[in-house]
Order: structure tokens, then C-alpha cells, then sequence
């Protein structure tokens, strides 16, 4: 697959009266057309921060402060702010993960639907848009669309709410949604349902999809490739199968060892120990280094993110060869 998006050397940081928090600093990677490639991490690691500043929506004290966003080759960090709204919600989309809060309690799902169609087509006519709106609440599956486009957000349950976020995010036809903990707030039911909706549409609009989540079940069912995130940092990237079956980094097997497996008998979950580091005064070096029993004298020079096999990249003093 043809690369869609790259993110090189991003940082971005916030300043704060307490001091500066390097939420996201010196994050790389690369989005291929068509695939679900899934952020994961604790709360609080930068995920969000990280596809928030893809399309500049960092508000102070917050600042992006270095890094290339390349979107088809395009750089957007250097877009103006009207440029780069021409792409936000029609190239690229957000679904966020509290539906009540994305959308205006005054207007009904259908204009809002249409609202985002005449916005980025000008000349578009209000009525034509609003028909377009049913159909696409229909694509999203909400029953009896006519009668939802009139609805107002408090008059649909959650899963609906979160069906026309979706509804509004593919309106445009974008070539990338960033899906922000879209089932987060949704029970077990609807969250398979909103999840098989999102791959669904994917095949439909032919859209790639970058998904943020802390769920890793989430991450298994249906993702391509996986980026662990922590403390600002990536430690690993690979695809989902490898991450599962091979995991490298030691924060990665934390995660996956803290998740029950309910085809095993355990007596015991394994939390990782110690707690997420200060961001104003993060840890030198390897930023898990505090928190892992790997953890050596040269954990405490920050370690590359290289390539250990085709596809497989790791954040960790263990497989670069780095002196005692």
C-alpha cells in the first residue's frame, strides 16, 4: 500500500505556569492508504495531542513547536489556517469519543449532517444537502433515517448520537478519518456494532482510518499496524498480528500481560509497577525506565527507534546494541 500520511519529529508542548509539558516529543511515523493503523497507550502518553496536531487543532498554551506533517506530500503544519481548514472534515475527519459533546444540541442530525456537505461544497444547495444526509444516516445504519435527520441530538440514544458523528466524519468523502476512542462511552454491544460500521465504511468510501484507543481488543479486531505510545514517545510499531505474537518493548508486554485471557486460569493480573512519570519532569533517558526491570545503566541515554525486522520498529536499549 502507497503511503498517505507521514509525521516526522513531531513535538508538540504545552506551557504551563508549572513548567512545560512535552506531551509529544519526537514522534515519527507513516499512515498507508486504506489500512486501520491503531495509536495505543495509557492515558495520557499523547495519543490524542499527536491527531490533533496533524491537522494544527493545538490551542494554547499548547504549541507545535517542530516536526513535518506530510498529507500526500503536502507539509501541513506549514498551511495557513484557512488552508488547512479546506482539509479539515473533507480530506481529513475526526470522530471523537463523547458523541453528545461533538454535536450542537440546537440543530437536528440531518442539517448538521448537511451542514458539513454545504461548508465544504460551495454552490451545494441546503435541500439537496439534506437529502444526502438520509442516505447517509441510512450508510450508518440508523433505522427510519427520515425521521432521524429530524431529531435532535437529546432525542437518540448514545450508539445513534455516535452513528451520525460517523455520519458527518464520512459525509465528505475523506481520505483519512482519525477515530478518537470512538466506542469509548458506548456499551459492549454497540461498541462491536460502531466497530463493524467503521470497517464497513472503509470498504464503502475506500477510506483509511487511524484509530486511538487504550482498548487492546479493540486494536486486535481491527487494525492493520499498531503504534505503542508512552510518555510522549512511540516504543513500538509493528503490525498487529507481530505485536501480539512478538511484542519487544517491555512496556508493550506490560500491556499485553495486564489484559485477561479468558481461555486461561489466572489467580493474578499483572499491573505494570510504578506509576506514569511526571511530564514536566520526565525521567532521563528511557522514559518506562523507571518502571522497568530491564532497566540497566545505559537505559539512561535515550534510546533510538530502529528497525529490528521488516516492518517491526522498538524503542528500547535491548535490541540497538548500546553499551553498558
Amino acid at each position: 500500500m502507497s503511503e498517505l500520511l507521514r509525521v516526522e519529529d513531531l513535538r508538540v508542548y504545552f506551557y504551563t505556569y508549572a513548567g512545560v509539558v512535552k506531551a509529544v516529543d519526537g514522534v515519527s511515523f507513516t499512515v498507508r492508504k486504506g489500512e486501520v493503523f491503531s495509536i495505543v497507550g495509557e492515558t495520557g502518553c499523547g495519543k490524542s495531542v499527536t491527531a490533533r496536531a496533524i491537522t494544527k487543532l493545538i490551542k494554547p498554551p499548547g504549541r507545535i513547536v517542530g516536526g513535518r506533517v506530510l498529507f500526500e506530500g503536502r507539509d501541513l503544519l506549514k498551511l495557513s489556517e484557512k488552508e488547512i481548514r479546506r482539509i479539515r472534515g473533507k480530506d481529513i475527519a475526526y470522530i471523537y469519543q463523547d458523541p453528545s459533546s461533538s454535536l450542537d444540541p440546537l440543530y437536528t442530525s440531518g442539517y448538521q449532517i448537511a451542514e458539513t456537505i454545504t461548508v465544504h461544497n460551495p454552490g451545494t444547495k441546503l435541500k439537496n444537502a439534506l437529502k444526502k444526509a438520509i442516505e447517509i444516516l441510512r450508510d450508518v445504519a440508523i433505522p427510519d433515517p427520515v425521521k432521524r435527520a429530524r431529531n435532535y441530538p437529546h432525542e437518540l440514544s448514545g450508539g445513534m448520537k455516535q452513528r451520525v458523528v460517523i455520519g458527518i466524519s464520512v459525509s465528505n468523502k475523506p481520505k483519512l478519518i482519525i477515530a478518537d476512542e470512538p466506542t469509548t462511552s458506548l456499551d459492549v454491544t454497540v461498541q462491536a456494532q460502531v466497530l463493524d460500521l467503521l470497517q464497513e465504511l472503509r470498504k464503502k468510501y475506500g477510506t483509511t482510518i487511524m484509530l486511538i484507543t487504550h482498548n487492546l481488543g479493540v486494536v486486535a479486531e481491527v487494525s492493520d499496524r499498531v503504534m505503542v505510545m508512552y510518555a510522549g514517545k512511540v516504543v513500538e510499531i509493528a503490525d498487529v498480528y507481530t505485536l501480539f505474537t512478538n511484542p519487544l518493548h517491555p512496556y508493550t508486554r506490560g500491556l499485553l500481560s495486564a489484559v485477561p485471557n479468558p481461555l486461561e486460569k489466572i489467580d493474578e493480573i499483572k499491573p505494570i509497577p510504578g506509576f506514569v512519570p511526571d511530564m514536566i519532569n520526565i525521567p532521563r533517558g528511557c522514559r518506562f525506565r523507571p518502571r522497568c526491570s530491564y532497566a540497566t545503566q545505559r537505559c539512561l541515554r535515550e534510546p533510538p527507534l530502529i528497525e529490528v525486522e521488516p516492518g517491526h520498529l522498538v524503542s528500547c536499549w535491548m535490541y540497538t546494541g548500546g553499551d553498558e
